[in-house]
């Protein structure tokens, strides 16, 4: 059996988990940076860090949900009209 796996496949696997981690240290980043000019803005990472807390126990992810509906994670056949359409109508998705 051949276990080898390429380097877009591997990539297509872990595109999601990596875009979530990804924006969620950006955000925390990028407030707690703020925070030193503005003492309220690092109350933003602390509520990014809440939501991954309770991404995890509940195993859903409000991120990766909106992460997914992003053309770039469509794959190939992507209709822009279509996803346009789903992401201004909440009932076509």
């Amino acid at each position: 059996m051949d276990t080898t796996v390429s380097a877009v496949e591997l990539r297509s696997r872990l595109a999601h988990g990596e875009d979530i981690r990804l924006v969620a240290g950006t955000i925390v980043a990028a407030s707690v940076l703020a925070g030193l000019a503005v003492p309220g803005a690092i109350a933003v990472a602390g509520l990014v860090g809440a939501g991954l807390v309770l991404a995890a126990l509940t195993d859903t992810c409000a991120m990766g949900d909106l992460l997914a509906r992003l053309p770039y994670n469509r794959g190939s056949r992507c209709d822009v009209r279509a996803v346009v359409r789903e992401l201004t109508d909440p009932s076509a998705a």
